[in-house]
């Protein structure tokens, strides 16, 4: 599908930059562990997403539909340094 015609039926391509967890949803095959990765791109159709341009810790970039993509959950009020184990254990 060219750019021209996926710009007729709707389709945006917009730039994204989150950290998101992939993970295939029939939990078999070497994707069946959850796997943090940087989402670079979202394809949508409308405001519904369709597709994620995701790229790994090695380098590849690979798209994936959005049943295979979580976003990282935030943590608030997480430090990120303990001074000790005892603190750790609060």
């Amino acid at each position: 599908m060219t750019s021209a015609s996926a710009r007729a039926y709707g389709m945006r391509s917009i730039a994204a930059d989150r950290d998101v967890v992939v993970r295939d949803p029939s939990g078999k095959g070497p994707m069946a562990y959850p796997t943090i990765a940087r989402e670079v791109r979202t394809v949508l159709m409308g405001n519904t997403p369709v597709k994620h341009m995701v790229v790994f810790a090695d380098g590849a970039a690979i798209s994936f539909s959005p049943a295979w993509i979580k976003p990282v959950p935030d943590v608030p009020n997480m430090p990120l340094v303990y001074d000790n184990l005892a603190e750790c254990r609060q």
